[in-house]
């Protein structure tokens, strides 16, 4: 983690703004002006990966009054991105791993799917056989496995020529309903659904007359053909219709998990984040 290990030009990460705020890239800084060009893509590769970045104890960070350092790893993904570095491809897949030791009082790891997810996106078209080729791996986590399918997805809306290919990519694991697990299949007809792939209904129909979709995770078939507006809500039968927290029985998704009900957790981990960054501000003379 060392400034010496990298360029001055790329150092310029280690104490330039803060990474915060999952922002859309359409509002990432101006990097332009730092004078970082695809001569630099080898160390920014190092940078984004940078196992020091993401073993920091956040806990000590988060009383500590200076620094900008921790946010240089998110810099160097956006940067990546921008300049739709192919060869960053496995490298940022590889990131996916961290977000399944999840803590909130983490920054960088607190942003760091919604930043890969954007970043991946970008490169486009060559992510997507990587991406596959990582949700099909039962041994990762969960939590990265969707924000894998998320990628997808979100690579059909910034690339809507890249339609076609990314609903096969997905539905080619949906494929396996029979040997996947019945949550990873809820997933995958949940992102199917929200991308309206209208062309894998029959697949969608055989997983759940098997029984082989978590119906907590997408609802029933029934639920399902409602997100796809083919069929009405007020048609279902009531027994049909599971009850949740939000009286909005189609619009469950991966949130309503036990992972992300800790929300008192993330509240305070919220307003320590908050306070830090009002004094790096200061510190900044902002």
């Amino acid at each position: 983690m060392s400034q010496n290990s990298y360029s001055e030009t790329v150092a310029q990460l280690f104490n330039y703004q803060e990474g915060t705020g999952k922002l859309s890239p359409d509002k990432w800084p101006n990097y332009e002006k730092l004078g970082i060009t695809t001569e630099h893509i080898p160390e920014l590769i190092s940078l984004a990966t940078d196992e020091d970045f993401y073993n920091i104890d956040h806990n000590a960070l988060l009383s500590d009054e200076s620094g900008l350092f921790e946010y240089a790893p998110i810099h160097a993904i956006r940067i990546l991105g921008k300049f739709r570095v192919e060869a960053a491809i496995e490298p940022l897949i590889s990131l996916l791993s961290k977000l399944d030791d999840f803590d909130f009082n983490n920054e960088v790891l607190f942003i760091l799917d919604e930043e890969l997810k954007n970043v991946l996106s970008l490169i486009g078209l060559p992510v997507i056989p990587a991406l596959s080729t990582y949700i099909a791996n039962d041994s990762h986590g969960q939590f990265p496995r969707i924000t894998a399918m998320l990628t997808i997805k979100t690579i059909a809306s910034v690339y809507p020529e890249h339609y076609q290919h990314c609903v096969t990519s997905l539905s080619q694991h949906l494929e396996s309903f029979r040997e996947n697990d019945p949550e990873f299949n809820g997933h995958i007809v949940w992102v199917l659904s929200d991308m309206n792939a209208i062309d894998c209904l029959p697949l969608i129909e055989r997983a759940f007359q098997a029984g082989c979709v978590d119906e907590d995770v997408i609802g029933d078939y029934d639920e399902v053909l409602v997100k796809f507006g083919l069929k009405d809500i007020t048609d279902i039968s009531p027994k049909t219709i599971k009850a949740t927290d939000t009286q909005n029985p189609i619009s469950l998704n991966f949130t309503t998990s036990p992972r992300f009900k800790q929300l008192e957790k993330l509240n305070k981990a919220q307003q320590k984040r908050d306070a830090r960054r009002k004094r790096n501000l200061n510190q900044l003379g902002k």
